[in-house]
């Protein structure tokens, strides 16, 4: 896929479109390369985004339809426009009572990866093995750790298992630093991104599409609100049950769809990439993230069975973490957020929906010194910033040096800055 270029990933599946809430297919296995001589896998440190579930908030879907509702009371909408109100009821409806909710899809979803999970690593998974599963206190990241377990018990017992899902966690699963995050849009990273959306953007023939009275439009419509309203709906269907009953990505031509992921695309740039308009440090915000993973590789070098850590949080902090640890090159640093498509920096490549980061340990045994490492992003082998003789697979204590040293180095600049 990353041979592609974005036009022709979205024309090949316009539901990439979506971003982050791009549903990670299931149907894709993709190959391990051969582990060396006598090595096996003992232990997968994993951290994972929400399968799919309904958008978070209600008035994700009030809004826009009561909006085409009104208009059609008062005979503003042209025919198209009434039956993108009809699409729009129908996926409003379904989600009733839902919100933040995991779908019938999500389910579905977040079973298949375990199972794929269960019959790429057997080594792992065996009646001895210890299985720890946690998830931060949001219903959808819960719900998705509970479908995986218990698709994973259906397939092995007995199992030592243990789920929680706690506050205490946060610090290293959804942690917080307000220095970080007041820089994250600051006045002038707002004023770069706020010309860039002005630049990828043209409700005009939309509006056309939809309302039949310009004088309407230009008295009570937010265009621009409402053509965004309608985009996440859009992305937010193929999560749903409705999914092969309809659509609402046809409401926009290609280039239109094209230009609105532009624009979700350099936001979650600026929030979670080494964007330079403010200060290319806003991975960092994951740095326990990070170290909590050297920390648990480190502990279970001697364990005698396997283990298996999985944290659920959201799809931020994945994306965010794929950043800091640049696999597969994210750690692009620009503040030209038109040159995001050259260097292949895509939000729906990085942390979809069901998305995940896999490190997976091997050794030959408890006294083998020489451990190796490689990482899943998303299911396939990434690269990582590291020489290594043998990749993907790197020495652990490579890849533990080179991460713990990049903390230290930025944790002391920020010392020297206060």
């Amino acid at each position: 896929m990353q041979a592609q270029t974005i036009a022709e990933e979205l024309t090949a599946d316009v539901n990439r479109a979506a971003g982050i809430r791009y549903v990670h297919p299931t149907t894709t296995v993709w190959p391990d390369t051969p582990a060396p001589a006598g090595k096996q896998p003992f232990y997968i440190n994993h951290y994972g985004c929400p399968s799919a579930y309904y958008l978070e908030r209600r008035d994700s879907y009030d809004t826009p339809y009561l909006t085409l509702a009104k208009a059609d009371s008062l005979g503003k909408l042209t025919p198209w426009g009434q039956d993108v109100l009809r699409r729009v009821a129908m996926v409003r409806e379904d989600a009733q009572g839902r919100t933040a909710e995991l779908t019938s899809q999500g389910r579905t979803q977040s079973r298949a990866l375990m199972r794929q999970r269960v019959e790429r690593f057997p080594d792992v998974f065996t009646s001895e093995g210890y299985y720890s599963t946690h998830s931060i206190v949001l219903n959808h990241c819960i719900q998705t750790m509970n479908e995986s377990m218990v698709q994973l018990s259906q397939l092995h017992q007995p199992l030592q298992m243990n789920l929680k899902a706690s506050h205490k966690d946060k610090p290293f699963m959804n942690p917080v630093d307000r220095s970080l995050e007041a820089e994250r849009m600051d006045s002038q990273t707002k004023a770069r991104y706020d010309a860039f959306v002005d630049s990828n953007t043209d409700n005009t023939r939309l509006m056309a599409s939809l309302f039949n009275d310009a004088d309407y439009v230009s008295a009570h419509i937010d265009a621009t609100a409402l053509s965004r309203q309608l985009f996440v709906l859009a992305g937010s269907v193929q999560a749903s049950p409705l999914h092969e009953e309809l659509t609402l990505y046809d409401i926009f031509l290609p280039e239109e769809i094209h230009r609105h992921w532009r624009c979700q695309n350099a936001y979650n740039y600026i929030r979670y990439g080494f964007c330079k308009l403010n200060g290319s440090h806003q991975p960092y915000l994951q740095r326990a993230t990070l170290r909590n993973m050297m920390h648990m590789g480190d502990s279970v070098l001697k364990r005698q069975h396997p283990i298996l850590h999985m944290r659920y949080t959201h799809e931020g902090v994945v994306m965010a973490l794929a950043n800091l640890m640049e696999l597969d090159g994210y750690n692009v640093a620009t503040s030209n957020l038109d040159s995001l498509e050259h260097y292949g920096w895509a939000d729906y490549r990085i942390a979809p929906l069901g998305g995940s980061i896999e490190m997976i340990h091997y050794r030959r045994d408890r006294q083998d010194t020489d451990v190796l490492v490689k990482v899943l992003l998303n299911g396939h082998e990434a690269r990582l910033p590291i020489a290594s003789d043998c990749a993907p697979y790197y020495h652990w204590n490579d890849v533990k040096r080179y991460y713990l040293r990049k903390l230290y180095r930025y944790e002391n600049s920020r010392r020297v800055k206060k």
